[in-house]
């Protein structure tokens, strides 16, 4: 097979160690193969990048593990290394002769022979604006959570106001599961903070805050509010901050916006992960595969398996 590297190392990624290989010689001469483990220690990765580079390889491939990847990634990328990150499943080693320093060796191999796709590494502007999309995502995640947990206490307790309001943590809803959090439980009182208009009458809306709630049904409504405001707030500090790194982006948001379904965040959160150079990819086709949009092929003997 055609050699397209005189010299290249492989890396089995781990969380605590690499394993590590470098090939040199072999296009006209016997193929020479160096293997050794760090650990994945900053310096000690800054001491294997130096080593690398010292046997003359500037190509490295390696497997996408998780986030293991990433530190050696950024050390090694700023020492001037080229690295290739592979996608695990593309590169399996032979049943039976899984080992680590086989691992590697096997990666260092399909890389010189230029066998290895390399998975798409976006600029660090986006990985960051990646970091903050997916947090966000994550808040918000995690606050739907407290909102359906909260609902269940409601539940639990016989209040309906799910049942009168479209929105309990709306304006009046907030206020209501508040007031009933701080041992309220005159119905009157209570009705009497729906100041927004809602569609149910307020006999119905009183009705629905009769409710059979106990002590440790009031605590626990205390401290799933106190989360949701500390989520609230956490969602608002990491909201600025997207905008501020997303303000040169504006115009190409603005654009998004105006498409039915997506609004500013999902066009952040579509920047965030696309980035905004299309030339990273082929055509339209190869952005709608790797954004999960296109049907994959799997095909045998004439037969397509869905």
């Amino acid at each position: 097979m055609e050699v397209l590297f005189d010299i290249v190392a492989g890396v089995d990624v781990h969380k605590d160690f690499l394993s590590i290989s470098v090939i040199t010689g072999g296009r006209n001469g016997e193929e020479i193969m160096e293997t050794w483990e760090c650990s994945t220690f900053t310096d000690d990765l800054a001491t294997a990048g130096k080593k690398i580079l010292s046997l003359g390889a500037k190509h490295v491939a390696m497997e996408s593990t998780g986030v293991y990847w990433r530190p050696v990634y950024n050390v090694w990328n700023s020492m001037g290394i080229i690295i290739t990150l592979a996608n695990a499943s593309h590169v399996k080693n032979v049943p039976g002769r899984k080992t680590d320093p086989h691992d590697s060796r096997w990666i260092a191999k399909l890389h010189r022979c230029g066998l290895i796709r390399g998975s798409y590494i976006p600029e660090v502007e986006f990985q960051e604006l990646r970091a903050l999309t997916r947090h966000r995502r994550s808040l918000i995640t995690d606050l739907a959570k407290v909102k359906n947990r909260t609902q269940k206490i409601l539940e639990d307790g016989n209040i309906k106001l799910g049942s009168v309001l479209s929105d309990v943590f709306g304006v009046a809803g907030y206020a209501i599961v508040t007031a009933l959090a701080n041992g309220e439980i005159d119905p009157d009182k209570l009705a009497d903070l729906v100041v927004t208009n809602v569609k149910a009458p307020r006999s119905e809306i009183r009705k629905s805050l009769i409710h059979t709630l106990k002590g440790y049904q009031v605590l626990l409504l205390q401290e799933l509010l106190r989360q949701y405001m500390s989520l609230q707030n956490l969602i608002d500090s990491i909201n600025k901050e997207i905008d501020e790194k997303m303000t040169k982006h504006q115009p190409l948001i603005e654009k998004l916006d105006a498409v039915p379904g997506i609004d500013v965040k999902i066009a952040q959160d579509i920047i965030a992960e696309a980035t905004t150079k299309m030339e990273n990819f082929k055509d339209a086709k190869t952005f709608a595969a790797w954004a999960g949009v296109a049907p994959g092929n799997n095909e045998s003997g004439g037969k397509k398996k869905v």
